[in-house]
C-alpha cells in the first residue's frame, strides 16, 4: 500500500472525531435550551400529557440502549468490518486508491467510519429523549440522567486511532503475498 494513501486511510478517524463531537457538543446545548425554554411559565406545565410521555420516552430510552447494545455487537466488531466493508459507500477522500489492497482498505475505513457515526446517533437518541422529557414535563432531572448517559456511551465510543490502524493493519495482512510485517 503506497504510504500517502494509508496516510488518507488513517486520517478518516479525524473525521471521525469532528463527527463524534458534533455529537458530545450537542448534548450541552440540548441542557442549555431547556433552561431557556423553561424560563416561559406556560411551556411544560400539562401534567395529564407529561406522565404518560415520560413512561413512553424511558421506555423508547431503554430500547434504544438495547438497540446500542444490539447494532454495535452486530455491526462494529473489527470482523465485520472487515467482512462487510465493502458493501459501504466509499467516502470521497479514499476514491483515489490505487488496486485491490487500497480498495479494501478504503471500504473498510469507510465502513468502520460510517458506522461509527450510526452507533452515535443511536446514542444521542437517549439525550433527545432527556430534553424532550425536560420540555413536556418539566422533567429535568430525567434530561441530566439521560445525557450523561449519552455523555459517557459517547466517551466509551470515541473513535481511537488504534482502530482505525488495526483495520488497515488487518487488511494488509490478509492481501494476498502480505508478510504480516507491515509498518
Amino acid at each position: 500500500m503506497r504510504p500517502e494513501f494509508r496516510k488518507i486511510l488513517l486520517d478518516q478517524r479525524g473525521a471521525a472525531v469532528i463527527l463524534w463531537s458534533a455529537f458530545v457538543i450537542s448534548i450541552p446545548i440540548y441542557l442549555v435550551i431547556v433552561r431557556k425554554v423553561l424560563g416561559n411559565p406556560n411551556i411544560g406545565t400539562n401534567l395529564s400529557l407529561a406522565e404518560p410521555a415520560r413512561i413512553v420516552l424511558w421506555l423508547l430510552a431503554v430500547i434504544d440502549l438495547g438497540y446500542y447494545f444490539y447494532w454495535r455487537r452486530r455491526n462494529l466488531s473489527e470482523e465485520t468490518i472487515l467482512r462487510e466493508g465493502n458493501t459501504v459507500k466509499l467516502f470521497r477522500a479514499l476514491e483515489d486508491f490505487r488496486g485491490s489492497l487500497e480498495k479494501r482498505a478504503a471500504h473498510v475505513v469507510s465502513a468502520y467510519v460510517t458506522r461509527k457515526v450510526v452507533i452515535f446517533a443511536i446514542i444521542e437518541a437517549c439525550a433527545v429523549y432527556g430534553l424532550v422529557l425536560a420540555v413536556v414535563g418539566r422533567f429535568v432531572e430525567d434530561q441530566y440522567w439521560l445525557s450523561a448517559l449519552s455523555v459517557a456511551l459517547l466517551a466509551w465510543e470515541f473513535p481511537s486511532g488504534k482502530s482505525v490502524e488495526s483495520l488497515v493493519r488487518r487488511v494488509e495482512q490478509t492481501a494476498p503475498g502480505a508478510t504480516g510485517s507491515h509498518a
